[in-house]
């Protein structure tokens, strides 16, 4: 029997949302990540006991969402709900209620950073997670559709403002139910296979940078042995590429190294790719990593003023930093760096030097964010105190500035979005750059996934 239906809602207006506890954004190019938060949730549940209506990435409109529902019996529903896109789901999950008013609903989502948005959906929902991998099932089961439960994986009163998020937690989980989450609209875009799962080694993260709403989540970690455990089963299904979701992969230290000699020593030959700290580097972890088949780090440079950052808590050493790129692309392991353009004060003059930047560090791929007042980040509670955003205006921000862009106290939202654009076209779409990525391509499979992704990000940068 179907114990729950995990729910990721449709989008009316098209948009390729991608929801997750920490943070929601849009795709900017042609990839779709898995959800890799129902993915975590699975491992609580057996195979036969859940079911999954991706909306997204199977297309679906409300009606067709519904009828999916309708045709299944569950005791419950999880949905994910995204703050930029909070007056759609909002208006869906209210439906879902109305339709099913007996039934226990629980959400997860950026939104719920927000205390006064908890208040909102009260009435509606019967509780919203704080994090896949510490919830109860047995809880789910004896929740009423008039309980509001607040415990152990769910959000509480100081979910987010505890003194201890960043001590590091070890917890257990089963496997994720990776064969349930294998449709092929999802894609990693620095995938070198089509067919890709997720894996997380940690979730949250362990540093502090206030910009970042993940830094308002606890630091948690899984024993190395379970993780190789549930990679001996993915190399079984035939699965040749791994996405390790982790905010910051290599942490702690001890764990990781543990994790990837046995990747090495039990020769699983995957190709894999995660985000890392540059703090992180040390040159025999990068070893290992490329050793087990790591073959593309994402790290956060942000900006070319590093000084600047530490206003946010973001500290990087530059000398490990630079020690990074040069080993990476010694050992051959890819970089994109991500960049934010328009952080609070920054000029034209400094933005169009963090373009510059881009480019010189002869990195392989770059992603350029809009400073956004997500939930939970020091940029949003910065524009209310100073009067950028009013009262009943915090939603609907996003990193991709689809729905709309704030202005930084210098620049317009127009002018950041603007430059924010000219980033990509400069970086990508220049014949010295084009003509390097072809000494990157590893195989036709690889060549179709980076064609793909190219064409989507031009057609979506205006």
């Amino acid at each position: 029997m179907i114990k729950t239906i995990f729910i990721n809602p449709p989008s009316e207006k098209g948009r390729k949302l991608i929801r997750n506890f920490d943070c929601a954004t849009e795709s900017k190019g042609d990839y779709l990540y898995q959800p890799y938060d129902f993915l975590l949730l699975s491992s609580h549940f057996e195979d036969e006991e859940f079911e999954l209506i991706d909306a997204i990435a199977e297309n679906l409109n409300f009606q067709q969402t519904m009828s999916f529902i309708d045709q299944r019996q569950a005791n419950y529903f999880i949905v994910a709900m995204a703050d930029t896109n909070w007056s759609e789901d909002f208006n869906f999950l209210r439906h879902l209620r109305e339709r099913y008013p007996q039934k226990a609903i629980f959400v997860f989502g950026d939104a719920f950073i927000d205390k006064n948005t908890i208040e909102l959906i009260k009435k509606y929902a019967n509780g919203v997670f704080s994090n896949p991998l510490e919830i109860s099932v047995e809880t789910l089961d004896s929740a009423r559709f008039d309980d509001w439960i607040s415990e152990a994986g769910f959000v509480s009163e100081n979910t987010y403002s505890r003194s201890d998020l960043k001590k590091p937690k070890q917890v257990s989980i089963n496997y994720p139910k990776h064969h349930r989450f294998l449709l092929k609209n999802y894609k990693w875009p620095f995938s070198r296979h089509f067919k890709y799962t997720t894996v997380f080694t940690a979730w949250g993260c362990p540093y502090s940078c206030s910009y970042c709403v993940v830094a308002k989540f606890p630091n948690i970690y899984r024993p190395y042995e379970e993780i190789l455990s549930e990679l001996d089963n993915i190399k079984s299904s035939g699965l040749k590429e791994i996405y390790m979701g982790d905010r910051s992969f290599g942490l702690p230290r001890s764990n990781t190294i543990e994790l990837l000699k046995g990747m090495i020593s039990r020769k699983y030959n995957f190709s894999w790719s995660t985000y890392f700290h540059p703090n992180q580097y040390d040159p025999e972890l990068l070893e290992l990593m490329r050793q087990s088949g790591c073959h593309t780090l994402i790290i956060g440079i942000e900006s070319h003023n590093f000084k600047s950052l530490k206003k946010y808590g973001r500290h990087m050493k530059e000398d490990r930093f630079y020690a990074l790129l040069k080993h990476a692309k010694k050992i051959g392991i890819d970089i994109c760096g991500d960049f934010i353009i328009g952080l609070p004060n920054e000029t034209r003059e400094d933005i169009h030097k963090t373009i510059k930047l881009s480019k010189e560090l002869n990195i392989d791929y770059a992603s350029f964010n809009i400073a956004a007042p997500l939930a939970g980040s020091s940029l949003r509670e910065e524009a209310k105190k100073d009067g950028r955003i009013a009262p009943g205006e915090e939603n609907h921000f996003d990193s991709f500035g689809y729905h709309k862009v704030l202005s930084n106290g210098v620049l317009t939202g127009e002018e950041i979005l603007n430059l924010r654009n000219q980033a990509v076209k400069d970086f990508y779409f220049n014949p010295r750059y084009l003509f390097k990525s072809l000494f990157r391509i590893h195989s036709l499979e690889h060549l179709t996934i980076q064609i793909q992704e190219m064409l989507q990000i031009l057609l979506k940068t205006k």
